[in-house]
C-alpha cells in the first residue's frame, strides 16, 4: 500500500517512500559522440516520481531502496539510475550526435536522453517499471579542446559576417537616401526653372554665385587680392 509522498508497506514494518518527486544527478560523465570524440564533464539531472502501486512490486523484484538525499524519506532504484540507467541513456544520446549539434540544441539532447532512459527502464523492468521521468536537464558539459576551438572560430566568423552584413545594409540605405535626395533636388530644380523662366543651367550658375558671395562676406577681415606678374 502506498500513498503519494508518505508511506509504503515493504515486507516488514513501514518504510517511508517518497513517490512525488526525487532528483537523480550524475556528474562528470565522458560519453563519446558519433565519431568517437569524447565529451568532458557532462552533468545530467533527472527529476522522477514513482507510480505508488508499482513500488512494492519493484522492491520485491530488485530489493533496491535508498534514502533520498537531503530528506527523511526513502526512494527506490536511485542507485540503479545513477550508476547504470542514466549513464547508458547519456551515451546512447551522445553517440547519435556531435558536440557541435549538442551545444547548439541542448534541449533536443536532453529530450533524447529522456526518451532513451524511459525505453531502457521499460525494457529492464517490464510491467513493474515504477518510474515517471518528469524532466531531464543538462546543466553543464565541456567540449573537447579541439571542438571548443572550432566552435569559438565559428562564432567569431559568424560575428564578423553579421558585421559585414550590417555594413552592407548601411551602404544600401545610404545609396537609397542619396538617390532620393537627388530626385528631390531634381524636382525642385525643374519647378524653379518652370516658375522663373530660367534654364536649369542658369539656376545652378546663379546658386553657385550666391554661395560664393555669401562665403566671401562670411570670411573674417577684408578680401585680399594677389596680383601675379611675369617678373
Amino acid at each position: 500500500m502506498a500513498h503519494p509522498g508518505f508511506h509504503v508497506t515493504l515486507i516488514h514494518g513501514i518504510i517511508p517512500v517518497d513517490t512525488t518527486q526525487t532528483m537523480a544527478e550524475v556528474q562528470n560523465m565522458h560519453p563519446r559522440d558519433e565519431h568517437g570524440v569524447q565529451m568532458k564533464a557532462v552533468t545530467v539531472v533527472v527529476q522522477y516520481s514513482l507510480i505508488p502501486n508499482r513500488v512494492p512490486l519493484f522492491y520485491r523484484a530488485t530489493k533496491q531502496i535508498q534514502q533520498e538525499p537531503h530528506t527523511d524519506y526513502n526512494t527506490i532504484g536511485l542507485r540503479m539510475l545513477v550508476q547504470s540507467a542514466i549513464p547508458y541513456a547519456v551515451q546512447i544520446a551522445t553517440e547519435s550526435s556531435t558536440p557541435q549539434q549538442i551545444a547548439a540544441h541542448l534541449g533536443t539532447y536532453a529530450h533524447t536522453i529522456k526518451t532513451v532512459l524511459n525505453e531502457r527502464l521499460h525494457k529492464l523492468y517490464p510491467k513493474i517499471d515504477p518510474y515517471i521521468i518528469n524532466s531531464v536537464t543538462v546543466p553543464t558539459f565541456d567540449l573537447p579542446a579541439s571542438i571548443q576551438k572550432q566552435v569559438n572560430a565559428k562564432a567569431g566568423f559568424q560575428a564578423e559576417l553579421e558585421t559585414i552584413k550590417a555594413a552592407e545594409v548601411v551602404q544600401v540605405q545610404k545609396r537609397k537616401l542619396a538617390s532620393l535626395q537627388a530626385g528631390v533636388q531634381a524636382q525642385a530644380l525643374a519647378s524653379a526653372a518652370k516658375s522663373s523662366g530660367l534654364t536649369p543651367e542658369e539656376i545652378i550658375a546663379w546658386e553657385k554665385a550666391r554661395a560664393l558671395y555669401a562665403l566671401s562676406h562670411d570670411a573674417s577681415g577684408p578680401v585680399r587680392r594677389v596680383v601675379m606678374t611675369k617678373n
